[in-house]
């Protein structure tokens, strides 16, 4: 596994990314191509200029490769962005280096990161600029159905507990369960195969 944090006069890694993969590599995206690196994990800054056009060129550059973006004033505008524009990750750019690890395996493994808080904001920007309505599967029970429409709607477990009578305990365990059945990782992913994956586009 190679880990790669593109760089440029105005962008570099923070000492925690440092910390966190003291083996990764921090260098321009010209140094990267012609150096010949194939990572399969790459670092952008929602700082650097162009970033969504560099996100695009190494989507494009590096097969089968997953990207993160880091910001040091995360938002759900830009989280949406980052997301739609293809990259599997976006946090705060200072965060911890357990933390930085925690995504790392996250979006290596196939699921999205944008935290806890973030993404329930975000699921329900996604609802609100979806055309397409959530379509719930019918392998799921009445109950898991009703709580698939709520995070749907972009409700954190606490406001879906509340709503439906029952405790956040219970939420979890419905939450697992039809993520198990719907083969999806995370609550992002939930959101967007009930409305059809059709994310939107940011302003």
């Amino acid at each position: 596994m190679h880990t790669l944090f593109l760089i440029s006069d105005a962008v570099t890694p923070s000492s925690r990314w440092q910390d966190a993969f003291p083996d990764g590599v921090a260098c321009t995206w010209d140094v990267a191509v012609s150096t010949g690196h194939r990572p399969d994990l790459v670092w952008l800054s929602a700082g650097a200029s162009g970033w969504k056009d560099l996100l695009a060129a190494v989507l494009a550059e590096f097969e089968g490769v997953v990207a993160v973006v880091v910001s040091n004033f995360p938002n759900e505008r830009e989280a949406l962005s980052a997301m739609v524009a293809g990259a599997h990750g976006y946090c705060h750019a200072w965060a911890a280096p357990v933390q930085l690890q925690k995504v790392a395996q996250v979006v290596r493994g196939g699921g999205y990161w944008i935290g806890a808080d973030l993404m329930t904001r975000l699921i329900g920007v996604v609802s609100k600029r979806s055309a397409a309505p959530a379509e719930i599967p019918k392998e799921l029970s009445e109950r898991e159905s009703e709580v698939a429409r709520e995070v749907a709607a972009g409700r954190s477990n606490k406001e879906i507990a509340v709503s439906l009578g029952i405790t956040e305990r219970t939420v979890k365990a419905h939450l697992g369960a039809i993520f198990i059945k719907l083969g999806v990782r995370d609550r992002l992913q939930l959101a967007l195969s009930l409305m059809g994956g059709k994310e939107g586009k940011p302003p």
